[in-house]
């Protein structure tokens, strides 16, 4: 899919995104409120899908809106990461060192309210500290490449903190979140049990969770 959506648009469609990209850079510096940016890259992400249907209107290619819409978000929608969205809402965290538990409580519940305002959601948090938690998140997490999108653009991007699947990862859910039923399968397929532990945290519960989508 990546090589045809990059065979497929023409040389004015991608210069009309590299101005209105520049132009929006141009915007991040001047005194916008966020919800004039975040109606800005609204703009800039409707035009671009856009101008991506009409020329394959042109061509007598796919002319699908939702397609054209994924290539966008996906493939050339700018680079940015959560942390650089956060702070253009108001949100900024501090390093975790500086910040003792009571203002590292408050910060990490900034966050987690900051990323569901972007759409992006926590699971799978109880097995790891306030701490710890906020450790990951500011040094790792957030500063990954993302593609920068309108909060309200329909995607929900969901952060498992377990990681991947590896050996590790399938301990960490067996002992902290498996079912019974989860758990006797687990015995099944690999042999031995892993005892189940109490978290430290019960954060998971009250985690924002996603509402359903509104076209705008």
């Amino acid at each position: 899919m990546q090589r045809v959506a990059q065979n497929s648009i023409s040389h004015s469609i991608l210069h009309s995104i590299l101005h209105n990209g520049i132009m929006l850079a141009q915007a991040k510096d001047s005194p916008m409120t966020i919800q004039e940016k975040y109606e800005a890259k609204r703009k800039m992400r409707n035009d671009a899908i856009d101008r991506f249907v009409a020329d394959a209107v042109d061509r007598g290619d796919c002319a699908d809106r939702m397609y054209w819409t994924l290539i966008y978000d996906f493939e050339h929608a700018a680079m940015t990461t959560n942390l650089r969205q956060l702070e253009e809402a108001g949100v900024r965290p501090q390093p975790a060192q500086t910040l003792n538990d009571e203002e590292l409580f408050t910060s990490l519940w900034e966050l987690v309210s900051g990323l569901s305002d972007l759409g992006i959601f926590l699971v799978h948090s109880n097995h790891l500290t306030d701490r710890a938690l906020y450790e990951r998140l500011v040094d790792h997490i957030l500063i990954e490449p993302v593609r920068d999108l309108p909060p309200d653009s329909g995607v929900h991007e969901f952060i498992d903190l377990i990681g991947g699947g590896g050996p590790i990862e399938r301990e960490i859910y067996q002992r902290h979140y498996a079912s019974a039923e989860e758990r006797a399968q687990f015995v099944k397929e690999y042999g031995f049990e892993i005892t189940p532990k109490s978290p430290p945290s019960e954060r998971d519960r009250d985690l924002p969770k996603p509402q359903p989508y509104q076209s705008q």
